[in-house]
């Protein structure tokens, strides 16, 4: 019997989303809230996104999807299904932590920062250090 669990996110940015899914080695598609046809490009309504791997003989496997909420993304898994040989939580961390990561980059590199030294800490965490010039 199979159980869907929705946890709701603060992740916004499709662009920084969909960067954070190929970095963690997943594909993905957008699907439309109405109809069950799946989109590979951005046709129609790419505001959902079913996150999926490919198998040893390249058959996929569905991990999860996005749905957009108006507001946020809302993650939608199906745990008593789960059949990754990851551990969802530890999996859910590091999705969570890529993303911030590449918001971060992201963010930074639009205000004129550039990255120059980046480091991982004991704790699973990130250091980043990051300069701006400022020209007078």
């Amino acid at each position: 019997m199979s159980h869907f669990s929705k946890i709701k996110t603060n992740i916004t940015n499709l662009n920084v989303l969909i960067k954070t899914i190929k970095e963690l080695g997943f594909n993905y598609r957008f699907f439309t809230s109405t109809d069950k046809h799946l989109f590979v490009n951005n046709q129609s309504e790419p505001n959902n996104i079913l996150v999926y791997k490919l198998d040893e003989f390249n058959r996929e496997i569905n991990v999860f999807t996005f749905t957009w909420n108006i507001s946020e993304y809302i993650l939608l898994v199906d745990l008593d299904a789960w059949n990754l040989d990851i551990n969802f939580d530890y999996l859910l961390d590091r999705l969570f932590q890529q993303y911030a990561y590449n918001i971060v980059i992201n963010t930074s590199s639009t205000n004129g920062f550039q990255k120059i030294k980046e480091q991982s800490l004991y704790d699973g965490s990130i250091k980043l250090t990051l300069q701006r010039w400022h020209n007078n």
